[in-house]
């Protein structure tokens, strides 16, 4: 695999990948909200599965915090290493220690990176000790590989998300067998 090419690609895909400093395909989110608009916490995301585990829509919220869209990724920078990610399906606010990024690229291509070793590695590259924050200084200055077409940025981020979609269903039947076999 050469360093700006990856091995396996799309049929009809053969540019190579460019290096892009993350601060390049992202822009951090500041904007924050009172607003009545269903709040996502630390405690309402499944940790390393970037999915909701209760209807955010049906909390109670009278806090501030990061106004975010449909399509922003929201990563947990407290303590990383807990893999708190999510990216949005509805307009909400996202409350606590949150980085809220709006994709300059294909949103799911931007949401697949942060879940991968590179991005984890440096994300966990923190500040503190009893509460480690990722330091968004070494963040925004790394680089990763990306597609230059965003046709293959779209691919590349939807071929993921059905693995991640596939894998939830595969874990669902899993678990009703369990379920099945001790009744």
């Amino acid at each position: 695999m050469s360093k700006t090419k990856p091995k396996l690609r799309f049929k009809g895909f053969t540019d190579d990948w460019e290096q892009r400093k993350f601060d390049s395909l992202v822009k951090r989110v500041a904007k924050t909200s009172e607003e009545n608009l269903p709040s996502v916490e630390y405690d309402d995301v499944i940790s390393g599965y970037g999915k909701l585990n209760k209807n955010v829509a049906l909390k109670e919220n009278n806090r501030k915090g990061i106004l975010f869209q449909e399509d922003d990724i929201l990563f947990g920078k407290l303590r990383p290493y807990l893999k708190n990610w999510l990216i949005a399906n509805f307009k909400g606010i996202a409350i606590g220690d949150w980085w809220v990024f709006r994709s300059n690229i294909n949103s799911q291509f931007t949401y697949t990176l942060i879940q991968t070793k590179q991005y984890e590695i440096i994300s966990n590259l923190s500040t503190g000790t009893k509460m480690p924050r990722s330091d968004w200084k070494i963040v925004a200055n790394s680089e990763f590989r990306v597609p230059i077409s965003n046709v293959e940025q779209a691919k590349v981020g939807t071929l993921f998300k059905k693995l991640d979609n596939l894998i939830t269903l595969h874990q669902r039947k899993h678990k009703l067998y369990l379920l099945t076999k001790n009744d």
